[in-house]
């Protein structure tokens, strides 16, 4: 099966530092100084964070030192396998930047889709009831 947006990034060595002392549901901010909540390693016995647009700094693979791949943060959207994402699959934060949405920032900027459905049957649910009453 080909699954689609999971490909692993090459991290840098001073990433992989980073990465490979951060225990299972730990992060790195616990460790050392560092900026906002990224460097966290999910715990697989735990539901995850919120994903965001800077979902590929924020999120550590439970068992293996580097960070998610697009496909993985889809899926904690509960995004199916088959939705690809396309686009560039990832850029900086340089003030050169030149791509407005990467693939990272397309899943961390989405409405899980199992959430949307929730939240469409409640409006439909209501919109029916209160045309009936």
């Amino acid at each position: 099966m080909d699954i689609k947006n999971h490909q692993k990034t090459a991290h840098a060595p001073s990433t992989l530092e980073k990465i490979k002392i951060v225990p299972i549901g730990g992060k790195l901010s616990h460790i050392k100084k560092t900026f906002g909540s990224t460097y966290r390693r999910l715990d697989p016995n735990k539901p995850s964070p919120t994903v965001t647009r800077s979902g590929y700094r924020d999120f550590i693979h439970p068992f293996e030192n580097r960070m998610l791949t697009v496909r993985e943060l889809a899926c904690l959207q509960t995004f199916p396998l088959h939705w690809e994402f396309i686009g560039t699959r990832l850029d900086s934060y340089s003030s050169k930047r030149v791509v407005t949405m990467t693939q990272f920032g397309q899943v961390g900027n989405a409405v899980p889709p199992i959430l949307a459905k929730a939240i469409g049957d409640a409006l439909q649910k209501q919109l029916f009831e209160s045309s009936n009453g």
